[in-house]
């Protein structure tokens, strides 16, 4: 064997290891550059699955809020109805109430038309059957028209005297009061005098009554109703 060299043989090996060593740096850096990528995509799945979650429980509450909206939309279209149901029944109510006031009114304005005019032979129909309310209706109406009139003159006396039998003393004293300013010569002011004394009797003034007989005994002592008077008087004593 032909002797080599050391100094080749050491530059052989230099140059061995020279590229030995070149490999192992070339390789440990791509190593850590594929761990750095590795990392980075690491870190990336990581944060698309974070968004991903994220987009995940956003989409769940826009349901939910969907939802929220839903249930009150419905609620307000239900409140809705109810209304115009409400609001249906009342306009009803209401034209049923204006038709009933028109049916009411067509009614009054054919008994008016149907109720026979107010006469003093009506009136006295109705006071001779008792029924003195509707008498009085009948005899006001007729002072009312014509109280100067002959008709006029007996309705206020008969209007006094339905009250009268009514037993409504106060209006008769004051209503044979309104016959004797209007006809104080008539014939038949001794009789609403004595009509007044008694109405009073019967309303307890006494002091009055005795008054009222005076008077009537006073200015008409001829008439009959003067000689009730002075027994009358006698019985309030």
């Amino acid at each position: 064997m032909k002797n080599i060299n050391p100094w080749l043989l050491l530059l052989v090996v230099l140059v061995n290891f020279s590229v030995v060593s070149c490999r192992t740096k070339s390789e440990i850096r791509r190593e850590q550059e594929f761990e750095k990528l590795k990392q980075e995509f690491t870190q990336t799945r990581g944060d698309r699955a974070e968004v991903d979650s994220t987009v995940d429980e956003i989409k769940v509450e826009i349901a939910k809020v969907g939802n929220v909206i839903e249930e009150e939309a419905q609620g307000r279209r239900k409140e809705s109805e109810e209304i115009r149901k409400e609001l249906s029944a009342l306009t009803a109510r209401v034209q049923a109430l204006e038709q009933r006031a028109v049916s009411e009114e067509l009614n009054q304005k054919q008994l008016a038309q149907e109720k026979p005019k107010a006469s003093l032979d009506s009136g006295r129909k109705l006071f001779d059957d008792g029924k003195f309310d509707e008498a009085i209706d009948v005899f006001k109406s007729l002072v009312k028209s014509s109280p100067k009139s002959e008709d006029g003159k007996k309705a206020q006396f008969l209007l006094a005297e339905s009250y009268y039998s009514s037993k409504d003393y106060a209006s008769a004293a004051l209503e044979f009061a309104e016959f004797r300013k209007a006809f104080p010569k008539d014939a038949l002011v001794p009789n609403a005098i004595y009509r007044q004394a008694t109405s009073f009797r019967e309303l307890g003034k006494g002091k009055e009554a005795k008054l009222f007989f005076q008077d009537l005994i006073e200015k008409f002592p001829k008439s009959p109703f003067a000689s009730k008077a002075k027994v009358d008087m006698k019985r309030l004593n």
